[in-house]
């Protein structure tokens, strides 16, 4: 008799409990038949059967009212207009049960997060969608029978104590199947105290923006650390910012956002627009080396500096935009860590000033163009939605 490949601590491993509960062995049997539907071979053991329970996992959510699916279509819906990226949701989905579209963003998601993948993931590749299908024909007959977990049923709704909180509030970073993958290439680096600067899941939330979408309790309020606010700059740093925006728009006839052709330039503008001493604390000559800058400015936050990657910016206020270069580059400026600065990759995407990013194996511009935020969102995290 073969040995079944997913056991009770696999699955106990994506939830917040240590006891095995009684819809538990529906699930787990669940897992391995999914399991066993699986055909990406090419793949290790190990991450097919994350695939299966993570997909287990999605149909326990919808039948159980834990929310986390829900919390994610909707928050999409709101962001972007649709209930997901890439895959169309027409007539036939049905945000509250079974749907092949969630089973392909469920795949691609673990996938693209597990760095399994040589380079950025095409969502529509077949070996998706082919999977997503197979996923579907079970799961699509077990919603009509699958048991309520009923300790996941508006579970984050109420808590007894902070010690509590705490603890479904790791589960929530980290260790359920919409928000694990996301924390695959960060597990070894995460603090305790990290969880509520660094943003989780597909859609890059903080976790007071996750409690938000969850639960509708004041008392999550109270949690220490949850919802810290921004710290607020000292007068003397709001002064120096104010003097760097108003000396910056008035040097550049209003502009506030100007591309720098070499160091030379650079340094230019820093001591005679800005009006910086010409010394090397001022002057930045650690830049030489670099052979293009993009400056911004901002009358709350200053000034930032990206460097060398003018000519993947399509704006007509830039010189050093290459097309050639953009096709071939400008993908990288959503999904590599600390390329583009945050500021700047919204303003580039707001303003359309990125129309060569497609995924590079297959050219795809259109799927990029329609999910560009997105696509910075779930690759870049903090590096997109922090500060």
């Amino acid at each position: 008799m073969k040995t079944k490949p997913i056991y009770a601590n696999n699955w106990l491993q994506i939830h917040p409990y240590t006891a095995i509960r009684p819809s538990d062995t529906y699930f787990i049997e669940l897992a391995n038949r999914l399991f066993a539907a699986c055909t990406l071979h090419e793949l290790p053991e190990t991450f097919r059967k994350k695939l299966a329970l993570y997909a287990a996992a999605y149909l326990e959510d919808q039948v159980s009212g834990l929310g986390l699916w829900q919390s994610f279509i909707s928050e999409h819906q709101r962001l972007y207009g649709s209930s997901l990226p890439f895959y169309p949701t027409d007539s036939n989905y049905y945000p509250d049960e079974v749907n092949e579209a969630d089973l392909c963003f469920l795949i691609w998601n673990a996938w693209q997060k597990s760095g399994l993948a040589s380079h950025y993931l095409y969502p529509l590749t077949p070996r998706i969608t082919e999977q997503a299908s197979a996923f579907y024909t079970i799961l699509d007959k077990a919603y009509e029978n699958a048991p309520e977990n009923e300790i996941l049923t508006r579970y984050f709704e109420i808590f007894e104590d902070e010690e509590e909180a705490n603890h479904k509030l790791t589960w929530l970073f980290g260790h359920t199947y919409l928000t694990e993958p996301s924390m695959y290439p960060y597990a070894a680096r995460i603090a305790p105290s990290d969880r509520f600067i660094m943003p989780t899941g597909p859609l890059a939330l903080f976790l007071h923006e996750w409690i938000d979408l969850l639960s509708d309790n004041a008392d999550w309020k109270k949690i220490k650390g949850l919802y810290t606010e921004a710290p607020i700059p000292t007068p003397s740093i709001k002064e120096t910012n104010q003097t760097i925006y108003r000396n910056f728009t008035e040097g550049t006839g209003g502009k506030n956002i100007v591309y720098l052709n070499g160091y030379e330039t650079l340094k230019r503008f820093l001591t005679h627009i800005l009006q910086w001493p010409d010394d090397e604390s001022h002057t930045l000559p650690q830049m030489k080396a670099h052979r293009n800058f993009i400056l911004a400015t901002n009358p709350e936050k200053g000034i930032l500096l990206a460097k060398d990657i003018c000519e993947y910016i399509a704006d007509k206020e830039n010189p050093m935009y290459d097309r050639g270069k953009a096709q071939d580059n400008a993908f990288r400026l959503l999904t590599e860590e600390g390329l583009c600065p945050p500021d700047l990759l919204t303003h580039c995407i707001r303003n359309g000033l990125l129309p060569d990013a497609h995924i590079p194996a297959t050219r795809d511009n259109t799927l990029v163009q329609e999910n560009m935020d997105f696509i910075a969102r779930h690759s870049l995290l903090y590096y997109y939605r922090g500060d």
